[in-house]
C-alpha cells in the first residue's frame, strides 16, 4: 500500500500555464491607449473652464466695439476718443481671455507652447507694424487711412486666431473645437483684406465686421454649449 497521498504532491498553481502575469492584473499597453484618446477628446471646457462662454463675451464687446466706432463717425469727436473706445474694450476682452488661458487647474499633457509668448507677440508685431505704416501714410484720405489702420488690426487678430487653434492642438483639445478658430482667422483676414480697397468697407466696414463678429462668438458659444458639448 502507497503512502502518498494528494497533499504530497504540493500545492496547485492558480496561473494559466503559459501566462507570464497573474490573473486580474490589468493590460498596461491597454490602459496607456485609452488614456492618450482620452486626451485627444478632451474638450476645450475641460481644459479652460468658462471659454465658451468667453466667445459670447468677446462678441458683445469686441463686436459692439466696432458698431460704437461706426456711429461715432457721425458726430465730429476728436480722434483719440475712438483709440480710447477700442483700448479699453479690447484690453477687458484681453484680460479675459488671458486669465482664462494661464488660470487652470488642468495638468498640461507634456511640453507646450506659453500663450504669454504667443499673445505678447501678437501684440508686439501689431505694435511695429502700425508705427511702421504711420511713418509713410502721411498723405493718404482719412478715411482711408482708418479703414488701413482697422484692417491691420483685424488682420493681427485673425492670425492670432489661426496661432491659437494651432497651438490648441499641441494642448490636445478636440478638433470640433479649434474649428472656431481656423473658421475666424479666415473670414477676418479675407474681411481685412478687402476693406481697404472698397469704398463701402472703408466707410462702414467697422459695423459690418462688428455684426460678424458678434455672430461669430454668439454662434461658437451655442454650438460648443448646446450642439458639440
Amino acid at each position: 500500500m502507497s503512502g502518498d497521498t494528494a497533499d504530497d504532491e504540493g500545492p496547485v498553481d492558480a496561473e494559466t500555464p503559459g501566462d507570464g502575469s497573474p490573473a486580474g492584473d490589468p493590460d498596461l499597453d491597454a490602459l496607456r491607449r485609452d488614456l492618450d484618446q482620452i486626451k485627444t477628446a478632451m474638450g476645450i471646457e475641460d481644459r479652460y473652464p468658462g471659454q465658451r462662454r468667453l466667445w459670447a463675451v468677446h462678441g458683445v464687446l469686441v463686436g459692439g466695439a466696432a458698431v460704437l466706432t461706426n456711429v461715432l463717425f457721425a458726430f465730429p469727436i476728436p480722434n483719440f476718443l475712438y483709440i480710447a473706445v477700442w483700448f479699453v474694450l479690447i484690453a477687458l476682452a484681453g484680460v479675459l481671455q488671458w486669465r482664462s488661458a494661464v488660470a487652470t487647474d488642468v495638468d498640461d499633457p507634456g511640453p507646450t507652447p506659453s500663450w504669454r509668448v504667443v499673445f505678447g507677440t501678437l501684440v508686439a508685431g501689431w505694435f511695429v507694424l502700425t508705427a511702421i505704416a504711420s511713418a509713410i501714410f502721411g498723405d493718404v484720405p482719412g478715411v482711408v487711412q482708418g479703414a488701413y489702420f482697422f484692417s491691420l488690426s483685424v488682420a493681427v487678430l485673425g492670425m492670432g486666431y489661426l496661432l491659437a487653434g494651432t497651438v490648441l492642438s499641441a494642448y490636445s483639445i478636440r478638433a470640433r473645437d479649434r474649428y472656431p478658430y481656423y473658421v475666424a482667422g479666415v473670414w477676418m483676414l479675407v474681411f481685412a483684406f478687402f476693406m481697404p480697397y472698397v469704398e463701402f468697407l472703408q466707410y462702414f466696414g467697422y459695423a459690418l465686421f462688428g455684426a460678424l463678429f458678434f455672430l461669430h462668438g454668439v454662434g461658437t458659444y451655442y454650438l460648443l454649449t448646446y450642439r458639440w458639448d
